[in-house]
């Protein structure tokens, strides 16, 4: 990926996650200018230098190739908060934050517990990978879920070397998905503890 699109990735998915912020502190909403104007403050932020280099260099070397999902969220999410269209339902999100930390979880964890076992190898199988993209995004489409377009279009850029990596799991997954996906579900757990409590405490008193 050329470093002028996955800058631009970047400030997408900052530009998300502010005006994900900026709604949790405006219940009302934030309006269209401010979420503009997120979009021109995240870009600001990856070009401020840290020990000499940009943040985005920083995230690049973490991260160099973003998997097909986190784009595919990322521009779902800044529609659906610019646009006030429903491209992806309460049920996709799920699907996809359950997805990212799930994988990445097995992708990313797996040494520490089965010790030798390397998952990320059988990303190399260009036959056996390709084959699982195709079966879950299959089973996701036919459930109705819309993340199974998502992995589809994994599966797609895969198949046309769509990023500099040749193994299959780069185009499904990658650290930044994986942190935001359990970043999400952490949060919507604590926001259900909240609900709850807030329920359950009129009856007690």
């Amino acid at each position: 990926m050329s470093t002028a699109l996955y800058t631009l990735v970047l400030v997408a998915l900052l530009w998300l996650v502010l005006m994900w912020l900026g709604a949790r502190l405006r219940p009302q909403g934030c309006p269209r200018v401010l979420n503009l104007a997120f979009g021109v403050v995240a870009a600001l932020l990856l070009f401020v230098p840290v020990d000499g280099l940009r943040m985005a260099n920083w995230v690049f070397g973490f991260c160099p190739n973003p998997s097909l999902p986190l784009i595919g969220v990322v521009c779902a999410g800044i529609w659906q908060r610019l646009g006030g269209l429903t491209v992806l339902r309460l049920a996709d999100w799920t699907a996809a934050w359950i997805f990212g930390a799930v994988a990445g979880s097995a992708l990313y964890l797996h040494p520490m517990v089965l010790g030798s076992l390397d998952l990320y190898f059988w990303g190399w199988d260009r036959a056996g990978a390709a084959w699982g993209l195709a079966a879950l995004a299959i089973m996701f489409l036919a459930a109705g879920n819309r993340f199974g377009v998502l992995l589809l279009a994994a599966l797609i850029g895969f198949a046309c070397h769509a990023l500099e990596s040749s193994n299959a799991w780069d185009y499904a997954i990658d650290p930044i998905f994986w942190f935001v996906s359990m970043g999400a579900l952490a949060w919507r757990a604590v926001h259900r503890h909240r609900e709850r409590r807030g329920r359950v405490a009129p009856a007690a008193g």
